[in-house]
């Protein structure tokens, strides 16, 4: 047996070791701390938790980073770039979404000044998975409730449309024994929001998107120059006049149209938009299920057309010139593009909110099916992920292949539908003209003031003289 002072002794050195042992963990936990990245995003309704967000869990989980996030609260995204590369704030990377936006032209002038850091030729991170890549422009949604206690049928053209309004007017189709009813409503914010754009393609080709030229070998012809743009502005202000046509759509803004919609009131008879759920909000089925939509209509010369549009990407974050950790704001963002992240960006928690289908259904599109929705987390208050906020690349074959859940409300089916019944009416795109501020603007004043009156669609003189301006 060891003496009691040779035992005492060694427990001493077993303690000084573990002593040092201990500190050279602790110094080596501190060497290999976390690295944080400074990300600001805009402020979003639907974003319950930034920070506890499972989508940014994940990314920290992927990447050993820790994400620091610092909300932005404002719209203009050029206003807040200037205000930042202006001050000393700690901002790594500066994400977009949510109407929060910067255009490719803007950001230039930020590469130019060394504000923005270039990485491999690449000066942002594009997002290109927030809606089908295609589809129709403008759909119109109308209050199949309405129709129903009015005893009518879908409208199937024009004429039975300005039937249906009138009914919607005079029938108190909502019940309350007040005429509070707004017959066809709409936004002044975005074209889709506009039923005015919809209603001339019942006339005529009307691609507000190019400034209202046609399409492939009409591309170059302005088709807000023809007589039947003419005749479609005339019955629009027909509808004005007889009150079925809201000044909403010149004097309201989409979030007032949304209310609208969504009151419990129940006070819309017919909107138009790109998707239900830029309005309509998608927990609520009670109010999805009041609206259904109304096929393209046909003119009075059978005229039918279904408006085109693609979703080109659109900057989805930039890399700041001040940041010190450029390699790790490459590495993350370089994740978020990869199919495994967009689509959680996009659809949520794999397995939970939604699965991988066989294949052996058909998409709510109309393809195979690739995706079913199990929760649908869009445009509502949830912490799954970032609502369209930051790069992402979804493949496109998600995109087209979402399959039906079985849910009849859900928002995603219900686009679906409308879009597969406006597909025979879209034309095939091969070349368009571009888009002209200045000349779509001029279009746009001039419309307005024919349609409520303050120009006289029904004067050659007048006409005469919106097509010289038209022409300068």
């Amino acid at each position: 047996m060891r003496p009691a002072s040779v035992c005492g002794r060694a427990a001493g050195a077993c303690g000084i070791i573990l002593g040092l042992t201990a500190l050279l963990i602790s110094a080596c936990a501190a060497s290999e701390k976390r690295e944080t990245l400074h990300i600001a995003i805009p402020e979003s309704p639907h974003i319950q938790d930034a920070d506890k967000n499972y989508y940014v869990t994940w990314l920290e989980d992927r990447t050993g980073l820790d994400l620091e996030i610092s909300l932005i609260r404002q719209d203009g995204g050029p206003e807040y770039l200037d205000a930042l590369f202006s001050s000393d704030a700690d901002i790594d990377i500066v994400m977009f979404g949510e109407g929060f936006s910067v255009s490719e032209e803007e950001l230039s002038a930020y590469v130019a000044s060394e504000d923005i850091y270039v990485h491999d030729g690449q000066s942002y991170y594009a997002n290109t998975g927030v809606s089908r890549r295609s589809g129709a422009g403008i759909i119109l949604w109308i209050n199949y409730g309405w129709l129903k206690r009015c005893g009518l049928n879908i409208p199937g053209n024009t004429q039975e449309l300005e039937q249906v309004l009138l009914a919607f007017r005079d029938s108190d189709p909502n019940g309350n024994g007040i005429r509070d009813e707004i017959p066809l409503a709409g936004a002044r914010d975005g074209y889709a929001c506009s039923p005015v754009e919809y209603i001339l393609n019942a006339y005529v080709y009307n691609d507000p998107y190019h400034s209202r030229y046609g399409i492939n070998e009409e591309r170059d012809l302005c088709y807000a120059g023809t007589d039947a743009f003419r005749q479609g502005l005339a019955y629009c202000r027909s509808l004005y006049e007889e009150g079925l046509l809201s000044d909403c759509i010149w004097e309201g803004d989409r979030l007032l149209l949304s209310e609208l919609c969504n009151s419990e009131q129940d006070l819309v008879g017919a909107f138009t938009t790109h998707s239900i759920f830029d309005v309509i909000y998608p927990g609520n089925p009670e109010i999805l299920a009041r609206y259904i939509h109304v096929p393209p209509l046909a003119g009075p010369d059978g005229e039918r057309n279904a408006l085109y549009t693609s979703s080109e990407p659109t900057v989805g974050a930039v890399i700041t010139q001040s940041s010190v950790k450029k390699d790790a704001a490459v590495r993350l963002l370089d994740l978020m593009m990869t199919p495994e992240a967009s689509l959680i960006a996009r659809f949520g928690e794999e397995g939970v909110d939604w699965e991988y289908a066989d294949g052996s259904d058909v998409s709510v599109y109309g393809g195979a099916s690739t995706v079913t929705t199990v929760h649908y987390l869009w445009d509502i208050p949830q912490n799954k992920h970032l609502n369209g906020i930051g790069p992402m690349d979804v493949p496109e074959r998600f995109l087209e292949g979402v399959t039906w859940n079985g849910v009849n409300s859900d928002s995603e089916y219900i686009n679906g539908r409308a879009y597969m019944s406006y597909a025979e009416a879209l034309p095939e795109v091969r070349d368009v003209h571009p888009y002209d501020p200045e000349l779509s603007g001029y279009i746009d004043g001039a419309m307005e003031e024919f349609i409520r009156g303050n120009r006289d669609i029904g004067s050659d003189v007048a006409w005469e003289e919106y097509l010289a301006g038209l022409s300068r």
